[in-house]
């Protein structure tokens, strides 16, 4: 626009050298507010509006504002307007907080539905409401139960006893100065949350929630002379930047100094199996700007903890008797950068031996003669590979980097750019010599002191934790008395009603609503060879099919399908079904997971060691790895996946042929596999939600699925029995059942191939599969596509009756419960109810809906969920860290219950933004090429609803009336809590066993309690499974629609 019209002055715009992405930044002279455009293609728009925020305690106002500011604003003072409105404008909100950042972002299918919500949502940041009765229900209150609850307290309940949790806060404090912003908890201990008060939220807010301090960060396909317009016009209703500039958070404060000497510190958290502890150690680094030295402090943690072959692996973790079970690193991009290396899966009887030994590693390294310089350049290589092609799919690397540019930056400079731009730092460091990358280990990880946390378990601070955790509330239950708690209660009672006014429909709909049509959806194009003799939807022509009837076998028994679309890069996925796999076998799956870390012996006896099968496949490949399921969906199919540049198409394809049968089953490499898998499952039994879902598997599934042959607690006994016979000298009988296991699974008959990206580049896309063919016998008829198997199909005698059931976890180490409750749905993707019952659960689900306001508003809980997961054939609906399961289960049913006997109405206006919601999450499903592709092979191949899928759901959406709203909540939502129809899986702390098994006992529930403990779980055997099988809810849940 001209600028005469913008208060906004452009700072920089540059291109990106690797990606078609243009970055445009502007800063107001009036306000001081800034604005950073990433204009990357994509029907998907984004806003990241971040708020620098130090403080320097733990009271977690940061954290309570991320909550707050969506409570209302002064314009529009109702709770949820924000997300109510952009139910409407196919748009959805969150938010998060970091150490030194708050970011509120929305995401919107398309420019027109964002560009209505940008002002609105920038003035709830900047002008909310911050009312008292906001404060109590969403921070921190007490009902008249004497029980703690509020969506903060109820967050912070869930992460608090975590270890990593603890460990990281603890690092805070020992590397910075208790003045210092970096040393907060700004999510907010619960100690503090406690006591805090609106009041100093409403200063926090008042001193760093200001235009200057605010950046305005936005991604995807827009008109940006029409934002510069909305933006100028928010922009002159701001007041104006002080003569005297404002403090910078962290910029004009103290810097923290780099440690004086290296500390070593044991520190316990609670919890009763203490066999296995971590480790933290954490050092100061380079300041924000020195991009170079961080770019390489990354390469050297991937260097020392990527893959099998770095260092940190292949020491201590892929060796007999290992040191840990994991390790990772991370950076914190502060004004002096963070930089960690976390341990998990630790003997607590090694932990310094272990810290020793990383030690004297690295000082290891600092000699050129022992750097490894070729595996450095192929790290470097791989993950600049893998940097492009993560922007080709979302702009989240800019959105990054413009964030840290806000936070730290001058307001001009040249950091963004360079910062965008970061594979020139890649390029540089790929002409570096050992010399050069010894000094930076050599100054940053041995002479530069560091931080060494110990953490240690301990069952003795697990109970005097429970026990003080009880006396806590005894205390406050006699503080309040029965008159107290009762006006607590009173109070909270007016509170709701408040939040909860109704918002007047003329501010709903004054801004009309976007056309749906107007929704750019990215389209890609599917072509099929061999035996795919699928109909619908695929191209019978163009310059690709040309190539790929030029390139035809005469004998061609696989299953091709091509998803061709603008690419540098090609994924192959392999899919295969389980069903001629004997079941026995299947629980092996987790070591045939680890099959591209595995040796293999060329057909003329050449012997390649796991090391460098891993260095060779890293030269070719960008990822590669076997897995159950396709895409976090179908969890019954086992699928191999290799990613590549198109120019390795042959690699990729030669590569999978030679690791299914090439591969060689050795003793010393299984064992180490089995000792990882016993190892990790002490930090897995610490999380309540893994121990439910894995309950949930262990019941509702029989032995031939893959969710309980993969369930690491129905497997406990089974690798500790194959590690026992490995050591007693048993191992044929294993290498036997994994030779057999391979032989049933990897058939010909039993292939589907299916390749993603920029196919029209490869040469030859279907001849580069000959070598594959032949390594393999020629098999029967090709396995139909019909005949995968689903997982409706798996279920056991239990999970087919669902019915009378409750299956409570206690867990010691956690404070918070989870809940999930199922009831048996249709299994046909185009039954008539499964589109009732989508468009009913979203009516449910949505922000500021009906269980949002009566739970999560009301502080019962963090939040819930309904899902509908047809492929297993249950409706879920679940409910997350709350601090009081039963208040939660009874609201959710009385709130259901009011659907289904019409004391409760649906909306018809709530309806259409319902069907909207719909609409935004089909979009944001397939936000970029790739996404899309696997959304198209996922529709039209496994689920068989054919490529207009799409509209004849929007259509069959806007034909469903109220009353068939009603009935579905009747036929299908009310009996997630009928005992007779329904089975409810829950991890709850162990101090609250007792009270939860008589609560569903009253509810007209069977209720079994498994304890999860340092001892064994009692497991069921084989035999019993029809009684008590267990299991969890799968990542495709609610996706099935989208």
């Amino acid at each position: 626009m001209p600028g005469n019209q913008s208060h906004f002055e452009e700072l920089e715009s540059f291109d990106v050298s690797f990606a078609p992405v243009k970055i445009t930044k502007w800063r107001s002279y009036r306000t001081g507010l800034q604005v950073c455009y990433i204009d990357q293609p994509s029907p998907i728009v984004q806003g990241y509006f971040a708020v620098a925020t130090e403080i320097p305690d733990d009271s977690g106002c940061p954290h309570t504002l991320e909550h707050l500011v969506f409570m209302g604003s002064q314009k529009y003072p109702y709770k949820g307007y924000l997300d109510t409105l952009g139910n409407r404008f196919y748009s959805s909100t969150n938010a998060w907080t970091s150490v030194d950042q708050t970011v509120y972002n929305i995401t919107t299918a398309g420019w027109e539905g964002f560009k209505t919500l940008l002002p609105i949502y920038l003035e709830h940041i900047l002008y909310p409401t911050l009312t008292d009765e906001a404060c109590l229900t969403e921070v921190y209150h007490v009902d008249g139960k004497g029980e703690e609850k509020g969506v903060v307290f109820c967050e912070m309940q869930g992460y608090e006893t975590q270890p990593t949790f603890q460990l990281f806060l603890k690092m805070q404090r020992t590397l910075y100065a208790k003045e210092s912003g970096y040393s907060s908890e700004t999510g907010g201990l619960m100690s503090e949350l406690r006591n805090l008060t609106n009041e100093q939220i409403r200063e926090f807010h008042k001193s760093l929630y200001r235009p200057d301090n605010l950046c305005v960060i936005i991604t995807g396909s827009i008109d940006e002379e029409e934002m510069l317009k909305i933006m100028s016009d928010f922009d002159s209703e701001l007041p104006l930047l002080p003569s005297k500039p404002n403090k910078r958070p962290f910029v004009d404060s103290v810097h923290d100094e780099r440690l004086k000497e290296s500390l070593v510190e044991e520190f316990e958290f609670p919890e009763k199996d203490e066999s296995m502890g971590e480790i933290l150690i954490s050092w100061i680094g380079p300041k924000y700007d020195d991009s170079l030295t961080y770019e390489a402090l990354e390469m050297l943690g991937y260097y020392f903890t990527e893959n099998a072959n770095s260092l940190f692996n292949k020491n201590f973790i892929e060796v007999e008797n290992p040191l840990a079970n994991e390790v990772y690193h991370s950076y914190d991009n502060y004004w002096n950068t963070g930089i960690n290396y976390v341990f998990s899966g630790v003997p607590s009887n090694r932990l310094k031996e272990l810290d020793e030994k990383v030690k004297k590693l690295i000082k290891e390294q600092a000699k050129p003669e022992n750097f490894k310089l070729d595996f450095m350049k192929q790290i470097i290589r791989q993950q600049r590979l893998s940097l492009i092609f993560d922007c080709e799919k979302k702009p989240t690397h800019f959105q990054t980097c413009a964030v840290l540019d806000f936070l730290y930056s001058p307001v001009k400079s040249e950091n963004l750019k360079k910062w965008a731009n970061c594979t020139d730092e890649y390029d540089t460091l790929l002409t570096w010599k050992a010399e050069q990358w010894c000094q930076i280990i050599e100054e940053y990880l041995v002479k530069n002191h560091s931080a060494t946390l110990l953490g240690k378990p301990s069952a003795e601070l697990n109970k005097r934790i429970k026990l003080e955790n009880k006396k806590t509330k005894e205390d406050r239950i006699a503080k309040y008395g029965e008159e107290g708690l009762k006006q607590l209660e009173e109070k909270l009672d007016k509170a709701k009603t408040k939040n909860d006014q109704p918002i007047p429909e003329e501010l709903l709909v004054k801004f009309g609503k976007p056309d749906p049509s107007k929704i750019n959806f990215i389209e890609t194009k599917s072509y099929k060879q061999g035996q795919n003799d699928l109909v619908a939807g695929y191209e019978t022509s163009g310059s690709f099919q040309d190539k790929l009837d030029a390139d035809k076998l005469e004998e061609n028994p696989l299953f091709f399908h091509f998803e061709d679309f603008k690419s540098q890069f090609i994924t192959i996925h392999l899919v295969m079904s389980t069903k001629d796999v004997d079941k026995e076998l299947l629980r092996y799956l987790s070591i045939m997971e680890e099959i591209f870390n595995m040796a293999i012996t060329l057909p003329d006896g050449t012997y390649i060691p796991y090391e460098k099968v891993i260095n060779t496949l890293n030269d070719d490949l960008i990822e590669f790895e076997l897995d159950n399921g396709f895409d976090g969906q179908f969890l019954e199919f086992i699928h191999i996946k290799v990613k590549c540049e198109f120019t390795k198409y042959k690699a990729a394809v030669d590569w999978m042929y030679k690791i299914m049968t090439m591969n060689t089953i050795e003793k010393d490499r299984i064992k180490v596999i089995v000792e990882k898998i016993i190892n990790a499952l002490p930090e897995k039994k610490r999380s309540g939600e893994l121990m439910m879902y894995s309950k949930q598997f262990r019941t509702l599934f029989t032995n031939d699925s893959t969710r309980r042959a993969q369930d690491p607690i129905y497997n406990e006994e089974f690798y500790k029995q194959l590690l026992d016979d490995i050591e007693n000298d048993k191992f044929d009988k294993i290498k036997q059942d994994l030779s057999a296991f391979k032989k049933q699974l990897f058939t010909l008959n039993n292939f589907k191939v299916f390749v993603n990206g920029g196919c029209e580049q490869i040469v030859n896309p279907v001849s580069s599969w000959l070598d594959f063919i032949k390594a393999f016998e020629p098999t029967n008829e090709l396995i139909p596509i019909k005949s995968l198997p689903r997982s409706h199909q798996f279920r056991s005698e239990i999970g087919l009756r669902c019915s009378k059931n409750v299956y409570a976890v206690t867990i010691a180490a956690i404070e918070s419960s989870n809940l999930v409750t199922l009831t048996k749905i249709p299994v046909d993707y185009l039954e008539d109810d499964i589109f009732k019952i989508a468009l009913a659960s979203e009516y449910l689900n949505a922000v500021e809906g009906p269980l949002w306001r009566g739970l999560r508003g009301t502080g019962l809980c963090y939040g819930t969920s309904v899902s509908r997961n047809i492929e297993t054939g249950y409706l879920n609906y679940s409910i997350y860290s709350s601090t009081d399961v039963e208040q939660a289960w009874s609201t959710s049913k009385k709130i259901i219950s009011h659907y289904g006997n019409g004391t409760s109405k649906f909306e018809k206006s709530k309806v259409e933004d319902s069907i909207s919601a719909i609409m935004n999450g089909l979009a944001n499903g397939q936000s970029n090429l790739f996404d899309a592709s696997m959304v198209k092979v996922a529709d039209n191949v496994f689920r068989n609803r054919g490529p207009n899928y799409r509209a004849k759901l929007v259509a069959k959406l806007k034909t469903i009336t109220e009353e068939e709203l009603v009935s579905v909540m009747n036929k299908y939502f009310k009996k997630l809590f009928e005992p007779e129809h329904s089975i409810v899986f829950t991890s709850i702390p162990s101090s609250k066993g007792e009270q939860v098994q008589s609560f569903f006992q009253k509810e007209g529930y069977e209720v079994e309690i498994e304890e999860v403990s340092n001892e064994d779980l009692e497991l069921e055997s084989e035999e019993e499974e029809t009684e008590s099988e267990g299991s969890s809810d799968e990542s495709d849940s609610g996706s099935d629609l989208e």
